[in-house]
């Protein structure tokens, strides 16, 4: 028998497992010309590739496509298929056993699992059944469990089966990301019109961009506008970014459905120039950001006054934040028992956020909070706080099913936070008072 031709099909990141295959195939021959299998890697060096691919695409006997991945770029591969395919001579898959079907060029024709029962129907049909001989095997021994080559089969149906399945993990980007491609005209200055942008649904889909094809940078400046100034931050810094140093923060920019901060991941650059660039952009939470992002004071403001202000902020937020929203929905809004449970359960765990709130910037400890009041405005202040518990301690144990009663408790803790801040205005004035007399024997 003549030998077989068998062209090997697959993505460059696969080549590991195609140069097995190819080891594996060619050993278990009764002799080394029954199989002549052909793959990319073993091109000789100076070899028009395009050539290549005609020359033994067009004499091969079957070709065999090797599918571990359902992300392998399949560009090649479809090309080499376009270059054999002539309806008469035999196709075939080898897929990982997570992929459904073979890729569309190669769903007509037959496919075998790569896990160790498919990947020894194959060894079996090419050596011993000759599906792809016309009927004549190539190594009947293979079949034969006595047999060497039995052994040496298995073995080799074995190892294959375990590239195959290393190939499938997933890598999974939780992330919006872009990819820009970096292209400059004759005066070596960044062009934006040559400059292409790819990147995941995530990403493109946020600038409001299709994710199907790629587009010019300047398209990206058309679809943001004058809404976001980080893509003419990113131009300025290109010079600086292949410098070696960390590139810029570029500007944050809102977008309907929250905060963005796009980071620069990744840069390529050849000669002093930057190629590609892969930006990331991270969804800021804006309320655990809060804490951080608030008013900053001055750095000599006295503790005093520093604990006030900080007091005042949270009497705001929580009066116009978490209180009049949800009341405003409970008086007007007729909500559902379902829905005044739950609002009565977020007024809780928003106050349970400020509290931790309060904490990372030291507001925490009953001594410390007593201190900060007047001795004479101590006694209201027990009131207050005994108030406040006991409001809050309804909503906890016994929420309003009704709009009439969630929009009582809610107003009942409106009113407390009224008397609060009047008790805080009222220690205000003590402190600049205290402060004013302070300056009046310093000047004297």
């Amino acid at each position: 028998m003549s030998g077989t031709k068998i062209f090997v099909s697959h993505g460059t990141r696969y080549s590991e497992i195609a140069m097995s295959l190819k080891r594996s195939l060619q050993a278990l021959g009764s002799t080394p010309q029954q199989l002549d299998i052909k793959i990319s890697e073993e091109m000789a060096g100076a070899t028009e590739w395009r050539q290549w691919i005609e020359d033994n695409v067009r004499s091969a006997d079957v070709f065999l496509l090797l599918y571990p991945h359902a992300s392998m770029d399949m560009g090649w591969c479809n090309y080499e298929l376009g270059r054999f395919y002539d309806n008469k001579r035999q196709i075939a898959c080898i897929k990982n056993i997570d992929i459904p079907n073979p890729p569309p060029a190669f769903q007509p024709y037959q496919a075998y699992n790569a896990d160790e029962a498919g990947l020894w129907k194959f060894i079996e049909e090419l050596f011993v059944k000759g599906t792809f001989t016309g009927g004549t095997a190539v190594n009947a021994a293979v079949g034969r469990m006595a047999n060497r080559e039995y052994e040496d089969a298995k073995r080799a149906v074995s190892a294959l089966a375990q590239q195959f399945a290393e190939a499938r993990v997933r890598e999974h980007f939780y992330e919006r990301r872009i990819v820009i491609s970096i292209r400059y005209d004759d005066a070596q200055q960044f062009d934006p019109e040559a400059s292409t942008v790819e990147g995941n649904a995530e990403g493109l889909n946020l600038l409001g961009l299709d994710h199907r094809a790629s587009m010019p940078w300047s398209a990206v400046r058309r679809s943001l506008g004058t809404a976001a100034d980080w893509p003419e931050e990113l131009e300025k810094a290109l010079c600086s970014i292949t410098k070696g140093s960390l590139p810029p923060a570029l500007s944050p920019f809102c977008k309907s459905n929250g905060i963005y901060i796009p980071v620069i991941a990744k840069a390529e650059s050849g000669d002093g120039m930057v190629r590609s660039l892969v930006l990331i952009f991270v969804a800021a939470e804006a309320d655990r950001l809060r804490p951080l992002l608030d008013w900053s004071l001055p750095a000599n403001m006295p503790d005093s006054f520093v604990f006030l202000v900080q007091l005042f902020k949270m009497l705001f937020r929580a009066r116009w934040e978490i209180l009049e929203p949800r009341y405003q929905e409970a008086r007007f809004r007729a909500p559902s028992a379902e829905r005044c449970a739950e609002l009565a359960r977020s007024v809780v765990a928003d106050y349970d956020q400020m509290q931790r709130d309060a904490e990372t910037q030291g507001m925490s400890g009953l001594s410390k909070f007593y201190a900060a009041f007047h001795r004479d405005l101590r006694a209201d202040v027990d009131v207050y706080s005994e108030e406040w518990i006991q409001c809050t301690q309804r909503l906890r144990t016994a929420p309003a099913d009704t709009p009439e009663e969630l929009s009582r408790q809610l107003q009942d803790l409106l009113g407390n936070n009224t008397k609060w801040l009047d008790v805080s205005a009222r220690q205000l004035a003590l402190t600049i008072a205290d402060q004013s007399s302070t300056l009046s024997i310093q000047a004297a």
